[in-house]
């Protein structure tokens, strides 16, 4: 079925659209209430509505349906042009200025889509960057017209990344519902906005797999195609009336490429979407959806206009295209001098096709079509909503990140689940190694030894929440260069959850390890343990995400993680007293956290103890003690004594709690920092 039969097809009038009439009730009455949305049945498979008699009989039909009126401030689309467009970078080799894009033109409707081919290193990634106002603009030349007059095209336009970063834990209607939350302002309601995810996501032929996981290394997901197609329509909720795409295709097979830019022709025939793509090698079936062609070599335009004339404009300069062949490889295999044995004669031929577009009818035509365009423009003004970087406030993007973290959080293993087991199984352990370990003075390096390494090595695994990390990461990368959202909400909500969990890891240890062990029996114990030891990793988790977000490498950030978490050991005043550790090293004490923690529990299960000393043997009434009153009259000493005599005579449970909730604000401060620095440079 052709895409222009497809939209008549579906394209109905929202005059009749139930959820219209929802909207319409909900702003056109006052006596409105959530009644009318709780009463509506929406099927997501045949994309049906139901309402009831209440909301129909409150219909106003003056009031047009919000989600209608965010998208519709330009009806009728808007036409993008550009002219002259250049692109030029100062090479630190030759220590001169280089063209990387020069001198380009082109223009494209609402409801057309344009393809951007050349072969590798043309320059169309340049261009398409370039367009959509991706480039640093002192280093750009030339207009960008949006109906004809100059306008900033990131305020109207989408720039949909190559890669498929989407949460794989998470459905096809999930993962685009999110989007759609985020994306839309506070006064589309929540039904209108699952309205417009159903729509797309059938629109994009996924109402099979909607419901459907993406899929990680643990759970089986959708398909390549239908992951792209998925990750397209998350970028794209909103309806941008103009699109970027790079290379949507890349990685696909011809099947899966051919319904992608099917789907993304028919929602640009719909909705008079502006559509600029850069593709590789598409298909002879996927080439023909195309309604412009823009070929680029050496940075310069080779051809530019209607696809259908390409194939009349290289036979023009006799290169004639064989019936059985595919455009698109006929004219790369033209323009890509890569593979051409004689480079001067390479050279020759690209300057030749160059020097034939320059002069050529067909630019003509173009540059008249935009000067003809420019001269009609009208001056649109951009509402503040456009203006605006965000379409949520902090408090709604806080919540829906919270939200979506805490699904990941509860579905994906790597994040925290695998580090529950992990810390049940190191609890048996240790209860076993130092089961009831005793009140001899013998078994007061015993204690020790727990306590240093119930701190040290679960903040050491805390390395295992890396994975996890850095594969949301790599979502929260392209969403905020969509502007879904900001740094302080992400980094707000990925604190928020990051509670919850850390508690439950340091619960579990603490329920199976502590009465096996034999530490200082009484809740109030067991609890500041088990406080001190959330303190502990609730730091090293941030110190984690700090250090990912600096080096998103997985072998990089685990190796300066591992590095950092040993070196904090080796200061920690547990293998050298406090009083021995070199002064060149003794600031990395006062910072260490695994000190803090060490030292409030030992001070926690220490006091209020007493040990038993050695009977000296021969003697009568007379023992050995190790700490305490060495005369050898007394046949025991405290924990105190123990402490003060390791110098840990200062301890203040309170104090120690906020050194470390003081330190885990300055690693999410850091992680917050990072962030922004890295939005900016980028």
């Amino acid at each position: 079925m052709l895409p222009a039969q497809m939209v008549q097809m579906m394209d109905t009038s929202y005059d009749n659209d139930p959820l219209t009439q929802i909207r319409q009730s909900t702003y056109g009455n006052p006596a409105y209430t959530e009644t009318a949305y709780t009463e509506t049945i929406y099927s997501a498979s045949t994309r049906t509505s139901y309402i009831s008699e209440k909301s129909e009989k409150r219909y106003t039909p003056d009031i047009r349906l919000a989600i209608e009126e965010y998208k519709d401030e330009y009806p009728d689309g808007i036409s993008f042009a550009w002219k002259s467009v250049g692109y030029t970078i100062f090479n630190s080799k030759t220590k001169k200025k280089q063209n990387i894009v020069t001198g380009c033109s082109g223009i494209v409707h609402p409801g057309e889509v344009m393809a951007i081919m050349g072969p590798s290193g043309a320059g169309k990634s340049t261009l398409l960057d370039i367009l959509a106002g991706r480039k640093d603009q002192k280093m750009v030349s030339g207009q960008i017209l949006l109906n004809g007059a100059p306008g900033e095209v990131k305020h109207v336009s989408q720039y949909v990344m190559q890669d498929d970063a989407l949460m794989g834990v998470l459905t096809v209607r999930e993962n685009i519902q999110f989007a759609a939350d985020l994306c839309f302002p506070p006064y589309v309601a929540p039904a209108e906005r699952s309205y417009r995810v159903q729509q797309i996501i059938s629109e994009f032929g996924l109402d099979a797999v909607a419901d459907n996981k993406i899929g990680t290394v643990f759970v089986r997901g959708v398909s390549g195609g239908e992951k792209r197609r998925a990750s397209i329509a998350s970028q794209i909720i909103t309806l941008p009336k103009i699109i970027f795409l790079d290379e949507p295709t890349t990685g696909l097979d011809s099947a899966a490429a051919y319904n992608i830019i099917k789907s993304i022709v028919f929602m640009a025939r719909r909705h008079k979407i502006t559509v600029i793509a850069s593709i590789h090698q598409p298909s002879t079936e996927t080439y023909s959806l195309f309604d412009k062609l823009c070929l680029i070599g050496k940075g310069r335009t080779l051809y530019f206009g209607d696809r259908e004339s390409a194939t009349t404009y290289f036979e023009g300069l006799g290169h004639v295209c064989s019936p059985y062949s595919n455009p698109a490889d006929h004219f790369l295999r033209l323009i890509n001098p890569d593979f051409m044995l004689d480079k001067i004669e390479a050279e020759k031929t690209i300057n030749s096709f160059i020097n034939s577009y320059d002069q050529s009818k067909t630019k003509a035509n173009t540059l008249s079509e935009i000067r003809s365009i420019a001269k009609s423009s009208v001056i649109h003004r951009f509402s503040s909503r456009q203006k605006n970087s965000y379409a949520r406030g902090f408090v709604d993007q806080t919540y829906f990140l919270t939200a979506r973290s805490f699904k990941n959080a509860m579905r994906n293993i790597l994040m925290f689940w695998i580090r529950v087991a992990m810390y049940v199984c190191l609890a048996i352990l240790m209860g076993i190694t130092w089961w009831q370990v005793g009140f001899n003075q013998d078994n007061v390096q015993d204690r020790f030894a727990a306590h240093f390494f119930s701190i040290a090595f679960l903040a050491f695994m805390s390395v295992a929440g890396i994975p996890g990390f850095l594969e949301e990461r790599l979502v929260v990368t392209r969403e905020r260069a969509n502007n879904f959202y900001s740094v302080g909400p992400y980094v707000l909500a990925n604190t928020i959850i990051s509670i919850p969990f850390v508690m439950i890891i340091a619960a579990s240890f603490t329920a199976v390890a502590y009465p096996m062990i034999g530490l200082h029996s009484g809740f109030d114990h067991a609890l500041i343990f088990y406080l001190y030891l959330f303190l502990a990793l609730i730091v090293a988790e941030s110190m984690v995400v700090f250090i990912s977000a600096i080096i998103p490498i997985f072998v990089a950030s685990l190796t300066l993680v591992a590095f950092a978490n040993g070196f904090f050991m080796v200061v920690e005043g547990f293998f050298v007293r406090r009083d021995k550790i070199p002064k060149a090293l003794k600031w990395a004490h006062y910072i260490d956290y695994q000190k803090w923690a060490f030292e409030g529990i030992i001070r926690n299960d220490f006091y209020g103890l007493d040990f038993n000393c050695e009977p000296i043997p021969g003697s009568s009434g007379k023992y050995h003690c190790l700490h305490g009153d060495l005369t050898g009259n007394s046949s025991t000493f405290t924990g105190k004594d123990v402490l003060d005599s390791y110098g840990y005579t200062e301890i203040q449970l309170v104090k120690w709690a906020l050194a470390l909730v003081g330190l885990t604000l300055a690693f999410r401060i850091g992680f917050y920092i990072v962030l922004r620095l890295k939005k900016i440079t980028n």
